[in-house]
């Protein structure tokens, strides 16, 4: 077994060498890499690695499946590139800034906080089910642990859109303090600005959990500071340049920016609303039955402020059963799929691949599995349609952001105690992955080693 420092230089090496790369960052489960020339990188090596779980090139960038630990190699990789840290490089090799990039960049990183705040809040709500106040008395405390990671989001993403913008992290803080600033925060639900600019006071909303005002905010920073910086003499620049850039940026964000991000993140959630209400279960079928390719494809992680806004807005979300769904429905495909498998070895990998996915990780059993033999991916899409079209029928939601996987079901539980909606999704989970299982094994021909 490959050490993670060894796993990281195989691949860069495999790319290329630090020289060929431009760009690095990672999600959740991939390292994903821009080239200056792609004809030094060798896909099929990568895809057969030791150590990986398969890789593709998705919009000219290089991504590598490494799954959960992909962080930890990262760290083991990011010092390969030598003085050019990933961090300090340019957005993508063409210096065309992707969108979906930016979100998997800016939301990688602060996960792990919001994943730690739902399981603690589904924790109280499986406790408020036998019947105990969870809101008072030494329970407080965890409900002030599971809340801070979404009220104090703007704190969490200002950071991580620092290093995705390249500006300073502690300028931009002090832009989402300007969000949550207590004066401004007071002032929400009374009808009055605290605050004007050239006579006109400025809006307010609740900026707390919100998502793309303090990314609107951080990306005008680094714009801003950038020209300033160009202008200002180097003798003057640790002094000007840092508060010239607030002196502008935070009026602006206040004024406009974050305006415009609050309404964004209102419309993105209203407008999801109205779909899943004008379509219902179509909208969960669809949604359900291409959800492997937008896994497939690396598209995932830009549901992300969405299923956080709807969370914040509604206090809960319908995303992320279908991608709990989803998950189960990889796993019984899987496990459908490697039961057909005559060759002991591609059986031990395609049950591998049935854990990971019943755990949360889905990438193995799609990219060693179900892409590889066809038939069980048509199996786990339609099976992905049908757990999704339940999750509507049954009104199934989500009350805490959570990675999809069978740890997650205590944050299903309502906050009130009440055991319907786990119930709910609990009948998803199990519809999705038996009928995945029996699908993807009468469709799957019997494979040889």
């Amino acid at each position: 077994m490959k050490t993670n420092k060894e796993l990281a230089a195989d691949i860069l090496e495999k790319l290329g060498g630090a020289d060929n790369v431009t760009h690095a960052t990672h999600c959740i489960t991939r390292l994903r890499v821009n080239l200056a020339d792609d004809s030094k990188g060798d896909l099929e090596a990568l895809k057969q690695m030791e150590g990986a779980m398969g890789a593709q090139i998705k919009d000219g960038q290089w991504q590598v499946i490494i799954g959960p630990k992909v962080g930890d190699v990262f760290l083991e990789f990011e010092p390969l590139l030598g003085a050019k840290s990933a961090g300090d490089m340019d957005l993508d090799a063409g210096g065309k800034a992707k969108v979906l990039d930016i979100l998997t960049g800016i939301f990688s990183p602060i996960i792990p906080a919001l994943v730690a705040g739902g399981i603690v809040k589904g924790v109280l709500a499986v406790i408020a089910g036998f019947g105990i106040d969870t809101g008072s008395g030494d329970w407080a405390i965890f409900n002030m642990m599971s809340d801070i990671p979404f009220y104090f989001l703007p704190f969490l993403l200002s950071v991580s859109a620092a290093k995705k913008f390249k500006v300073n992290p502690f300028l931009a803080l002090c832009v989402a303090g300007s969000l949550m600033y207590p004066t401004l925060v007071s002032a929400v639900g009374t009808g009055e600005s605290p605050f004007t600019l050239f006579g006109i006071a400025l809006p307010v909303f609740s900026y707390a959990s919100s998502v793309f005002p303090v990314i609107f905010g951080v990306a005008g920073l680094s714009v801003v500071y950038r020209v300033i910086d160009k202008f200002i003499p180097d003798l003057f620049k640790l002094v000007v340049v840092p508060a010239l850039s607030l002196m502008i940026v935070i009026p602006l964000n206040l004024a406009v920016l974050a305006p415009i991000g609050a309404w964004c993140g209102i419309g993105l959630a209203n407008g999801i609303v109205w779909l899943f209400d004008t379509f219902g279960p179509l909208a969960g079928f669809l949604l359900g039955f291409f959800m492997p390719l937008i896994v497939l494809f690396g598209m995932h992680q830009s549901t992300s402020p969405i299923q956080i806004s709807n969370i914040a807005t509604l206090g809960y979300d319908y995303l992320l059963p279908v991608s709990f769904c989803h998950n189960l429905a990889e796993s019984g495909a899987a496990l459908g799929a490697s039961l057909k498998m005559k060759d002991p070895a591609m059986r031990s990998a395609g049950l591998t691949c049935s854990f990971s996915a019943f755990m949360g990780i889905s990438e193995p059993a799609l990219f060693t599995v179900q892409v590889p033999n066809k038939t069980p991916l048509f199996g786990a899409m339609l099976c992905c349609g049908i757990g999704g079209m339940l999750t509507v029928i049954l009104g199934a939601k989500c009350y805490g952001f959570v990675m999809p996987g069978i740890t997650s079901l205590p944050v299903y539980m309502d906050p009130s105690g009440a055991m319907g909606n786990l119930l709910s999704i609990a009948a998803c989970l199990v519809a999705s992955f038996c009928i995945a299982a029996v699908t993807s094994y009468i469709l799957t021909k019997p494979i040889e080693a």
